[in-house]
């Protein structure tokens, strides 16, 4: 991530539910990213889902899985993830765009994983999609594939491929 890129605004309770936190707005989408990131680090599924958009059409796929839709569906599956604990990803290769109410951020993901083969590094792709309402920027789209383990560079597409 960008330094300071993790500017966002704190409100620890909700006056509408007594003692239920209240929803984190994030100035930038590079804010929700960071912190998305850092729950997965700490198995923490209620931070993941503190970041996703309030709408029954948030969409997420995760590596070789169908995809989900829906709030519900969502949480799910992050909670089944980190049961197991932290996920322990290095993001790299972020590329941006962004305008003022839709930012889409595409990179690799590097997960370290233990198996029965010892430990290794995955690279994942994964594009995350961010919307801005007045709640600030939140998570609408987490799409992750299994990813090659030697990129090629950025910009070069082989002969004969569209996309």
């Amino acid at each position: 991530m960008r330094p300071g890129s993790a500017t966002l605004l704190l409100s620890p309770t909700s006056a509408s539910t007594p003692g239920m936190p209240r929803p984190l707005i994030f100035a930038s989408a590079s804010a929700v990213e960071e912190a998305f990131y850092s729950a997965l680090a700490h198995a923490d599924a209620a931070g993941v889902m503190a970041l996703w958009a309030d709408d029954e059409e948030v969409v997420c796929i995760h590596p070789g899985g169908p995809r989900l839709t829906g709030l519900h569906a969502v949480r799910q599956s992050y909670e089944a993830i980190l049961a197991n604990g932290p996920l322990n990803i290095r993001i790299r290769d972020v590329q941006v765009f962004e305008s003022a109410t839709l930012a889409v951020h595409s990179l690799v993901e590097q997960l370290t994983v233990t198996g029965p083969r010892g430990t290794r590094l995955v690279n994942v792709l994964a594009t995350n999609v961010y919307v801005k309402g007045s709640a600030g920027w939140q998570l609408l789209v987490h799409h992750a594939a299994p990813g090659a383990q030697a990129e090629r560079p950025v910009h070069d597409t082989p002969p004969g491929k569209l996309h």
